[in-house]
């Protein structure tokens, strides 16, 4: 065959190729491709381009493997330019597109081939359908159902999300540079946004190799995000957007349209971009989080503790009257309202536990090197600087002197003092370390259950104030297991302060279990 290639050769490249890809060579297998392609490109005849379609999309997934979506999508292109109904490019296309979030146009690929590919190819194609489907309803309500994980015990394969941004957006925040902000009214648990790390560092650590430990693991984290910085021009712009923490530097409002997967494709095609190393340095110290948080809950993966970097969720603050909490399911994020929020405000969580004292607050802040301007945190300065009885109640709570006679007091003071119900919840979630130890104990509950609210209302009190809390979710529900009053009214307000906790991202059935586990 003149200019072409041999039955002969071309077996042999397909037995190399078949190696290549058993040992998941990628580099060596895009290589022996593109040689591959370069001889079919000398000859224009009919066997040759058949050869040439199989080589280009055989590249493409190559080039997919090696985190290099335009490339691939290059090869895609070229190949259904010569033959539009080419199947396996088809099928390689929308794998692609369904990777980058672009699930319309992979929708487009994948039905085609529906009626073009044979029986095996049906079964696959049903499959790939169905997925992006779900994938493209994610990322267009944010709807998400992680009940049958949750039953199992989170058994198997982590469940596949898509991004989703929902009624949020950056904005300049009064104290601290930019913030999240509220465009729409949200009730508790609503979801805020979908987002997957840039990357992880995952480890499971003992006490005695903590330190050394965490070093590994910071530093495996960090080569990760520095590898795929050096692809992706795109990634990189998004960090080089968050703050590096120096104070002075003016930020600017990124447009919320830089944070959809469906703005454009810009995944460098050549081999390496050029980063400054010092600079993602900073900006990874100021913004990564660290999964295992009071604001926080992490769903499978039990005893291993991560560090990762997720774009959009670095612009979210710190407040001690938080109105978000977070979940973590395999690399993604679900960020979710964690009581009513009003369009306009600020989407805040805590960067430490808030259920404490202004005092203690206050020390924990300067280790963040930030003071709180939030609502609660200026309330309780002003209270606690007008109402001597107040302060004097607060010191007999670090003196340890008898909890519940304390408590009698400080809703005494509170029925007395002019303050508001949010305002109540402000100082209940305070000192709920004092309400935690009554409730926690039937012999304190029963002495003082009569002079004191109960534990639903505290509980509702501070929901309604600083958000929803775990610790408190799980208090709520063992009282009301244990025959606590666990009338429809009670049991409703449970449900609520889990949607606040966990998000809607569930059924009943399966947060019961989640609380009780």
């Amino acid at each position: 065959m003149q200019g072409g290639i041999g039955e002969e050769e071309l077996q042999e490249i397909r037995s190399k190729a078949t190696a290549l890809l058993l040992k998941e060579d990628w580099v060596q297998y895009t290589n022996l491709y593109t040689h591959l392609i370069s001889i079919c490109n000398r000859d224009d005849s009919s066997a040759n381009r058949k050869t040439l379609l199989s080589a280009l999309s055989n590249r493409a997934d190559g080039w997919s493997r090696l985190g290099n979506p335009v490339a691939a999508l290059k090869d895609c292109d070229l190949a259904l330019s010569l033959d539009p109904a080419h199947v396996k490019t088809l099928v390689s296309k929308g794998k692609v597109l369904m990777e980058l979030g672009q699930y319309a146009p992979a929708l487009e690929c994948f039905r085609p081939v529906k009626y073009l590919g044979n029986g095996g190819t049906n079964e696959t194609i049903r499959g790939l359908l169905e997925k992006c489907q779900n994938l493209e309803a994610i990322s267009r309500t944010g709807m998400v159902d992680l009940s049958r994980w949750v039953l199992s015990g989170f058994v198997g394969k982590v469940p596949e999300l898509a991004e989703y941004v929902g009624p949020i957006e950056v904005r300049t925040s009064g104290h601290t540079g930019r913030g999240l902000f509220l465009t729409k009214n949200v009730d508790a648990g609503s979801i805020l946004m979908i987002t997957k790390a840039v990357a992880t560092g995952r480890g499971i650590l003992s006490k005695k190799s903590d330190e050394q430990g965490q070093m590994v693991m910071w530093k495996n984290f960090v080569d990760k995000i520095l590898s795929t910085v050096e692809k992706c021009v795109k990634t990189l712009d998004l960090i080089l957007k968050l703050s590096n923490g120096e104070s002075g530097t003016e930020l600017e409002v990124p447009e919320m349209g830089l944070f959809k997967p469906d703005l454009d494709l810009s995944t460098s095609e050549k081999a390496r971009i050029e980063v400054d190393v010092g600079h993602i340095l900073k900006v990874l110290d100021v913004n990564t989080l660290t999964e295992e948080s009071v604001s926080a809950k992490v769903l499978g993966l039990l005893g291993c503790q991560a560090v990762g970097l997720w774009i959009l969720p670095s612009f979210v603050n710190h407040s001690c009257s938080p109105n978000a909490r977070r979940v973590h399911v395999g690399d993604w994020l679900i960020l979710h309202a964690s009581r009513d929020i009003k369009a306009g405000e600020e989407v805040t969580f805590a960067y430490f536990d808030v259920l404490r004292p202004l005092k203690d607050r206050q020390e924990s802040l300067k280790t963040w090197g930030f003071e709180c301007k939030c609502v609660r945190c200026k309330f309780e300065e002003k209270v606690l600087g007008l109402f001597r009885e107040l302060r004097e109640i607060e010191d007999g709570f670090v003196k340890g002197s008898d909890l519940g006679c304390l408590l009698v007091k400080l809703e005494e003071a509170m029925r007395r003092c002019p303050v508001k119900e949010r305002e109540k919840g402000y100082i209940r979630a305070s000192f709920w370390p004092a309400y935690n130890s009554v409730f926690e104990s039937e012999r304190l509950a029963r002495k003082w259950g009569r002079k004191i609210p109960g534990l639903v209302q505290v509980a509702q009190s501070i929901f309604e104030a600083v958000g929803a809390d775990e610790r408190i979710l799980k208090l709520v529900a063992s009282r009301l297991k244990n025959g606590g009053n666990g009338g429809l009214d009670e049991m409703e307000r449970m449900m609520r302060l889990a949607r606040g906790t966990y998000g809607k991202v569930m059924k009943k059935q399966a947060f019961k279990a989640l609380i009780e586990a």
